[in-house]
Formats: C-alpha cells, structure tokens, sequence
C-alpha cells in the first residue's frame, strides 16, 4: 500500500510540476478551474447529493459561479500595477480565512454542533462552494505573482505553499507511524494522533528553514516567516479534517478512486484549500 502511495504521488507531483511551471497563465486559470470542478462533482457526494445528473449540475455551477467572479468581480485582475493584491481578491481571501476559521471550529466541537449541518444538502453543498472557488482563486493568484516580471515566480510561491501542505502531511504521517499514542480528534479522524500532528508542524518548521536559509532573508524576519509558516501548517491540518468529517457525515471512506492509494482528488487537495487562501493573505501583509 505504501508503495502505491508513493508511486502515485511522485506521478502526480510529475504532472503538477508540468503544469505549474510551463503551462501559461491564461490555460492554467481555466484548467485549474476544470480540475476544482471536478472536485465540486466529488464534493456532491460529501452534500449527500444522490442524482449523478444534480452532482453534474453542482459541478458546473461551481465552474460558472467561478468565471463569473473572476471575470465581473475581480474584472480578472488579481494584483494591482504596484505588485499588490487588488483589493476585490483580498476580500475574498479574507473571507475564505473567516470561512476556515468557522470550518476549523465546527470540527473543534464536532459532533456537538453538526445539528447544524449534519443531513443538510443545501448548507453542505454551500460549504463545498465556500471551500473550492477561493482555492482556486487563491492558486491562480499565487501563480499569477509577479507574472510580468518573471514567468516562475508565482510558480515557486505557489511551490512553496505546497511544500508546506507536503511536508505537514509527511512529517504527520512517519512520526505518527512511529511515535502516535494519543488521538487527535477520535470523533473526526480516528486515525490521527497528537503526536503525528506535532511531527508534521515540526517538518514544516525544518522546510522553512531550509528556504529562509537558502532564500537568503534577513534573520529579522525568520521568526514571523517561522510562525506564519505553522499556522498555514496547522490550518492545512484542519482542511483534511474537515473533509474527514464531512465524509464520516455522509458514510464514505474517500471522496473518490481516481488516484491508486489516494482516493479522490479532494482527498489530496483538502489540506490546500485551506492553507492557500490563509498562506496568501499572510504573504499579503508581508509583502507590504
């Protein structure tokens, strides 16, 4: 099994390197999109949507919903002249933070506040549209940064915000293999332990330092970079965990099968669309 794993995660890596660093920005907005619709017609399944011809439907009007606050609302521009955010996408960004804030404390207490949700196809299919459009937004803008300048800046920042989702799930995975005892949230995610999620935050710590080592950055800046760092890692944490109890509400294991070992697509972006959004609106302030 962890020999599937692996191959199949270096094949996708493979493929996302591919289209992060050489496809050009315009194709890589709408395939992106195409691929977060995708994961909208898994969401369904999450919503408890039973119709594959309303599941279709959900797909599609996470796509449209989508392009229309792409092009009419954000007028597709998502940094200003000056290399700063706009301020349309800021605010959706801050929202999305606000959005991971609410998941993050309905997984706290689950499952004394699912009453709120629990069985509910329109509240859950809302929550999925709340989840992917700002992923999506925010991987298009950090893809975007700096664009004019140099065609892979945005790519590496986008890299990094991976290497960071990466490397919380790896060291969260070895040190709770070797080390867990205590679960984390039993009610959620029986499988995950104290000791697996302090390993990750640990493992993302060593990874940001290797980059502010390697990046040259001034040793004034470290500890406000390391801590941004471990919070993104920690908000990563919470978006497999919503997802864990989203899937535990419907009664399925994965939200899909089209990765060997992996599940579904959502089952390998969840921890993402949470730590791009919140990633992005600390790189804001940073930058400024």
């Amino acid at each position: 099994m962890l020999k599937q794993r692996i191959t199949t995660a270096i094949v996708l890596g493979i493929i996302l390197l591919a289209i992060l660093f050489f496809v050009p920005i315009d194709i890589f907005t709408w395939l992106a999109l195409a691929i977060f619709g995708y994961g909208a017609f898994e969401w369904s399944k999450l919503a408890e949507i039973k119709s594959k011809t309303n599941q279709l439907i959900y797909s599609i009007g996470l796509v449209v919903i989508g392009s229309l606050i792409y092009i009419y609302y954000l007028d597709s521009t998502l940094w200003s002249i000056t290399g700063q955010i706009t301020e349309q996408n800021y605010n959706l960004m801050f929202a999305a933070c606000i959005w991971w804030a609410v998941s993050s404390f309905l997984v706290f207490i689950y499952p004394r506040g699912k009453r709120v949700w629990q069985h509910h196809l329109v509240v859950k299919s809302l929550f999925g549209y709340l989840t992917l459009i700002p992923a999506w937004l925010a991987l298009v803008t950090l893809r975007d940064w700096q664009h004019a300048i140099n065609f892979n800046a945005g790519a590496w920042l986008a890299l990094f915000v991976f290497g960071i989702v990466w490397a919380a799930d790896v060291g969260a995975y070895f040190s709770g293999k070797r080390f867990g005892s205590h679960k984390l949230m039993p009610n959620v995610s029986p499988g995950k332990t104290i000791e697996g999620f302090m390993g990750g935050i640990i493992a993302v710590v060593i990874l940001t330092l290797a980059v502010l080592w390697n990046e040259s950055v001034s040793f004034e800046n470290w500890p406000a970079m390391i801590i941004c760092c471990a919070v993104i890692g920690v908000i990563s944490a919470f978006g497999d965990l919503s997802e864990s109890m989203l899937k535990r509400d419907a009664g399925i294991k994965d939200s899909g099968n089209i990765f060997p070992g992996h599940g579904g697509l959502l089952d390998r972006i969840d921890s993402l669309t949470a730590a791009m959004p919140v990633f992005l609106v600390f790189f804001t302030h940073y930058y400024n």
